[in-house]
């Protein structure tokens, strides 16, 4: 059972690191509506739902969203894939969507692994 326990403090982990890289890596600025706000305010917003483990910490799959975009607007997701086409390009944005359908079960070493690679990213941009 210890495994289990771990595996998923792992992933907690991950998870705070990883939202404060996305947002500090886009300025605090909103990728649907511009809204610029402060760090601890603003969200990692997916645009494929972190339930999905294979593009839960995918970078183009996240980005820096507020409150409103994320949550009342359950992530805005035409402007979201608007701006994702734009910036991608739409071949791999259907790509990404194909994706969704894919198992992932990661490790705990790929786990720990993701965790040191997103904190040395982090520390760069702190």
């Amino acid at each position: 059972m210890k495994k289990k326990t771990d595996r998923k403090k792992l992933i907690e982990k991950l998870d705070k690191i990883f939202s404060l890289y996305i947002r500090l890596r886009d300025n605090g600025v909103c990728y649907t509506c511009g809204k610029r706000g402060d760090i601890k305010q603003m969200q990692a917003g997916h645009y494929i739902s972190r339930s999905c483990m294979a593009l839960r910490w995918h970078e183009a799959n996240v980005h820096c969203q507020c409150y409103s975009c994320n949550v009342c607007k359950h992530g805005d997701l035409i402007t979201y894939r608007e701006r994702l086409i734009d910036e991608f390009g739409e071949e791999y944005i259907i790509g990404m969507e194909k994706e969704r359908h894919t198992t992932v079960k990661y490790k705990i070493e790929e786990l720990q692994e993701l965790i040191d690679i997103y904190q040395e990213e982090l520390d760069k941009l702190q």
